[in-house]
């Protein structure tokens, strides 16, 4: 078996150097880098064989046929599906929600509930449904005094709810501080749903998982899932939707709503059209066939890794960074204290009044960066909601200003001697703020 250190030489962008120093990438929870068999995938298609699939029948078309069900196999084994029918090719997570959110068959009396602590993307397209008056109401259930998941809450809101809860979409790993809902109870939150109501559906936003950990459908149970294929060493612009095949093709439950080339199998001038069964009803026009041959070479190779393997050298590296930054008095994780329980993310701030900063914010982001090639994200890492329902707990600390959020996220190519230079990066940063006369007189 390969040596996970060994899939490190597979990535061309960390065999570079500027000022003499290698790059330092720990921004994988917005985007992972590239393995070449991936790279070598798209290129492939583009050298060898740039047509169209689906709808010609000569050589070079077929081999794009051939790629894309290659592909569609691949992410099956990947995340466990039943059947290729099964998934879904979109450009995106965000898209894979909106398509959910706008195929499915509402009620006005339904309800959706999420986490306080959604990205943006399985956030917005619930609240517009509801300020569209498709929907009655969307409710988040509040996370516990460390940030994760409760089981206990999320039973007393779909109590409260009973048989209006038409569906539950919750992140299962959170992309703001890596707290994810383990597997017995998301089974759970399942059955409670099922049990509230049988025609309740249940949606991962799998953004944060599918990448970094196992994730085996049939086993969750859940009725669809939602991915990016960028964030898996894959290309940009390609997501997946999973959702089960008696779902994808009842007309009933769901209907495609981006129609025209490639969905339908017969039209007329007057009358309906007749379309495609799952998933080709929902892939309309021309697909992004050199990403989608990649999202199955980024599959083949996490598979390859092995996602057991991935997850357990994330929590390595978080638990000697946690232990590394715990040594500083002016940081705050954000987050349960035990750093298994955050996967491969840490996110952290700044403390007053043991840090004075203006109104402008700290830019140990760009320090970082600029000295060391450490490449971290700094902002609200698109859960503003989250940010401004905490802001009365960050007042403690900040006498009326928001603090920054720093986010460092590991993946299978970073290494703790990494990680031990952010933190002496960050020990010198720390010192030399402190020493600045602005700050250090109060």
């Amino acid at each position: 078996m390969t040596e996970l250190k060994d899939y490190r030489n597979l990535f061309p962008s960390l065999n570079q150097e500027r000022g003499g120093l290698p790059p330092i990438y720990f921004d994988n929870a917005c985007m992972t880098l590239k393995p070449q068999p991936v790279i070598d995938a798209i290129l492939d298609y583009y050298n060898r064989y740039p047509a169209c699939g689906e709808r010609s029948t000569h050589w070079f078309a077929a081999q794009v046929d051939k790629g894309v069900e290659e592909s569609r196999q691949a992410i099956r084994q990947l995340i466990g599906a039943s059947s290729i029918k099964e998934i879904v090719f979109t450009k995106n997570t965000t898209e894979a929600i909106n398509l959910v959110t706008q195929s499915l068959r509402w009620n006005p009396e339904d309800v959706v509930l999420t986490t306080d602590k959604e990205h943006n993307s399985n956030l917005c397209p619930w609240q517009e449904l509801v300020a569209r008056g498709v929907i009655a109401r969307h409710r988040a259930v509040p996370s516990d005094d460390e940030n994760r998941f409760s089981l206990e809450a999320f039973r007393e809101v779909i109590e409260q709810e009973a048989d209006k809860v038409r569906m539950v979409s919750l992140c299962h790993s959170s992309n703001l501080d890596g707290t994810y809902i383990p597997t017995d109870v998301l089974k759970e939150v399942v059955r409670l749903t099922k049990d509230a109501n049988p025609a309740a559906f249940v949606f991962l936003d799998a953004a944060q998982s599918v990448p970094h950990k196992r994730v085996n459908v049939k086993d969750l149970g859940v009725d669809f899932i939602a991915f990016s294929v960028h964030k898996m060493c894959g290309p940009t612009g390609v997501g997946v939707l999973y959702g089960r095949k008696e779902l994808l093709n009842d007309e009933s439950v769901i209907q495609p709503f981006i129609v025209g080339g490639g969905t339908v199998e017969d039209t007329h001038l007057f009358g309906h059209p007749r379309y495609f069964k799952a998933p080709y009803k929902f892939e309309a026009g021309l697909q992004n066939y050199a990403g989608i041959i990649g999202a199955g070479a980024a599959a083949r190779f996490l598979m390859d890794v092995g996602p057991e393997r991935i997850a357990e050298h994330e929590r390595a590296l978080n638990r000697a960074l946690t232990e590394r930054l715990q040594e500083f008095p002016e940081i705050k994780i954000l987050g349960p204290r035990d750093p298994d329980e955050r996967s491969g993310i840490c996110t952290f701030y700044l403390l007053k009044p043991a840090t004075r900063f203006s109104d402008s914010e700290p830019d140990i982001d760009e320090k970082l960066d600029g000295r060391a090639n450490i490449m971290i994200r700094k902002g609200t890492f698109c859960v503003h909601s989250w940010y401004h329902a905490h802001e009365e707990q960050f007042d403690a600390f900040w006498e009326g200003f928001r603090p920054t959020l720093f986010r460092a996220s590991f993946y299978l190519y970073n290494t703790l001697e990494e990680v031990e230079l952010f933190a002496s990066t960050m020990s010198r940063i720390l010192k030399e703020i402190a020493d600045l006369p602005t700050f250090a007189g109060g």
